[in-house]
């Protein structure tokens, strides 16, 4: 299961609110009733078989939170599936975890398909602010999961804290105007989240260039743009590192470009076809007309892509 917290990394992906990789479906985990407590009472710790990576899953069970919990968990419903000895690992959890994480770890495939249908079926307008689908996404999660959501989620509260902080016009980096300013509010931003950059995918130098130049303020006068992306540059990737980035944005900009390029020729083949059809094309059955457009179509997308 991947690290459900950046599935929010671009404003857009809030509205679907699913999660990148579900756990198996209830049918092939929940395969039998589970009875945990009886089964606890007739068989002992040693007695019960347990999967190879047992150990350290026990102890990640235990102690762990967020993301590290999740993965835990995901992975000991997906072994004991795959193992078909969900009853007897549920049995030998119940005699390790406290009641709490018991009943989160019984429980998880059931809420996390609840959260799922949820997130899907949660009608938030496009057009919603970031703050409101962040705020969507922690009322499910809160109505599905209760006081555990913040024993899950808490890396991802703390990333949707950091992407509503930048999207702040009253942040300090939004505010600034000239490079030197902004280079110092973005490496002071990046020192106070020192604990989160891990979480966060930020911990590598390319990372932190390429969100540098994401969080560069749409009102900074160009030249000052261009100083924030040099001297980040100097600062933070190798000769390589910068090749391979500046490769990479002149192929969005030259496939950006060709798109454009292939819809103002086609609206301007639209425009053609209409005013044909409307004059020299006027008596054409509609049959032969719909024949004579979809080839005129057609030629142009072969030209188009050809040149």
């Amino acid at each position: 299961m991947g690290s459900v917290y950046f599935f929010i990394i671009s404003e857009n992906e809030l509205n679907s609110g699913k999660q990148e990789k579900a756990v198996p479906a209830l049918s092939e985990i929940l395969h039998s009733t589970i009875q945990p407590t009886e089964m606890a009472s007739n068989k002992t710790k040693e007695q019960i078989p347990a999967n190879e990576d047992m150990p350290e899953q026990e102890s990640l069970l235990q102690g762990a939170q967020g993301q590290t919990l999740i993965t835990a968990i995901t992975s000991f419903w997906q072994q004991c599936s795959r193992h078909n000895n969900c009853d007897e690992l549920l049995a030998q959890q119940q005699l390790l975890l406290d009641d709490d994480r018991y009943q989160l770890l019984v429980n998880f495939p059931v809420n996390q398909q609840e959260e799922q249908s949820l997130m899907g079926e949660s009608l938030i307008s496009q057009d919603a602010s970031l703050a409101d689908k962040i705020a969507n996404v922690k009322a499910i999660r809160e109505q599905v999961w209760g006081d555990d959501a913040a024993l899950l989620f808490q890396q991802q509260d703390a990333y949707y804290d950091y992407r509503l902080s930048l999207s702040d016009p009253g942040n300090s980096v939004n505010q600034t105007q000239n490079a030197d300013d902004f280079i110092q509010e973005y490496n002071q931003m990046l020192a106070e989240r020192g604990d989160d950059l891990d979480s966060f995918a930020l911990s590598s130098d390319t990372a932190k260039y390429e969100e540098a130049l994401k969080s560069i303020p749409s009102s900074m006068p160009e030249a000052e743009t261009a100083r924030i992306k040099a001297e980040l540059a100097s600062q933070y990737l190798t000769t390589n590192e910068l090749q391979s980035i500046t490769n990479r944005e002149q192929q969005v900009d030259a496939q950006e470009q060709e798109i454009t390029d292939y819809q103002q020729g086609l609206n301007a083949l639209e425009v053609t076809l209409a005013n044909e059809r409307a004059t020299t094309m006027k008596t054409m059955s509609n049959e032969d007309w719909l024949a004579y457009k979809a080839d005129r179509l057609y030629q142009y997308r072969v030209d188009f892509f050809s040149a």
